[in-house]
């Protein structure tokens, strides 16, 4: 009964998007209406970013009047004090494993097969600047797809670049948790390294234990692997900028401020122009202001 009843698409009331907390009805419902979804990892009860975003960006008119075009809106809680089902307390743990979702709040888009293609969280400037940063995230979803669809036509090397372009696309932290199987096509069409992309998706898979160390709350041997990858790879260049990242992460977690500033920062000139370049930005100015 939990379940047909969270089935149900709640309407939206006066101000606000129609969020729903079953996972399988919203794919149900984005298939239907040939839509994306929108997946709001969230800390209602507990999480100020959280509350920031929703006040700010979520119940706002630009965001209620606009993103219902594009997505179907599902939101997986994770409150200290407000009441769950254990069904949906497993349903929303298995998303956050399976998308390897490590803190609150994160905005995840996929399409209707479940399958994401960008992620974001809290921005500052309000509905209508989050609406065109939605807008520009969606555009990895058409060169994903774009890529894949060439993939499909081609064999040997030229495939495994033509696939390597479509992840290339996607935020790198969703890759391995959820394009495993791609990896494994391009690794195998690419075995002595020919076009540079076995080495370059090793170094993803990597990326991937350090988020798996740190999801199990193994901070020491999270960073004992990050050290373990740019002491291979050097500290330039996209991989290296994703590790160091992870690396401040946990320094963060750990409480030193110092260490996590300056490793954040040395991801930062890893990779300078990258797409998670103003992302970093960001963090440093909002969380690192007053840190010397």
């Amino acid at each position: 009964m939990v379940a047909a009843f969270l089935a149900i698409l709640r309407p939206a009331a006066a101000g606000e998007v129609a969020w729903t907390e079953d996972a399988k009805a919203a794919l149900a419902e984005a298939a239907k209406e040939k839509k994306d979804v929108l997946i709001n990892f969230t800390g209602s009860d507990w999480c100020g970013w959280c509350k920031k975003l929703n006040a700010e960006v979520f119940s706002q008119d630009a965001f209620v009047a606009g993103a219902p075009k594009s997505f179907v809106f599902l939101k997986l809680d994770f409150p200290r004090s407000k009441p769950q089902t254990d069904e949906l307390k497993k349903q929303n743990a298995e998303w956050r494993t399976k998308l390897g979702v490590t803190g609150y709040p994160t905005i995840i888009l996929a399409d209707a097969e479940g399958r994401p293609y960008a992620k974001t969280g809290y921005q500052r400037g309000g509905a209508e600047k989050y609406m065109e940063s939605l807008g520009e995230l969606r555009k990895a979803r058409e060169k994903r797809d774009a890529a894949l669809a060439k993939a499909e036509a081609a064999e040997g090397v030229e495939k495994a670049k033509l696939l390597d372009e479509a992840l290339s696309a996607l935020d790198s932290s969703l890759v391995m948790p959820s394009y495993s199987d791609v990896v494994d096509q391009i690794l195998k069409l690419d075995p002595e390294n020919k076009a540079g992309l076995k080495a370059k998706y090793e170094a993803v898979a990597l990326m991937n234990k350090v988020r798996t160390a740190m999801r199990r709350g193994k901070a020491d041997e999270a960073l004992a692997l990050a050290d373990e990858g740019l002491k291979a790879m050097g500290d330039t260049g996209q991989a290296a900028q994703d590790l160091l990242f992870a690396k401040s992460e946990i320094l963060y977690r750990k409480k030193d401020m110092p260490g996590a500033k300056a490793t954040l920062e040395a991801a930062l000139k890893a990779a300078p122009d990258s797409d998670k370049a103003p992302q970093i930005k960001s963090i440093l100015a909002r969380v690192f202001k007053d840190t010397p």
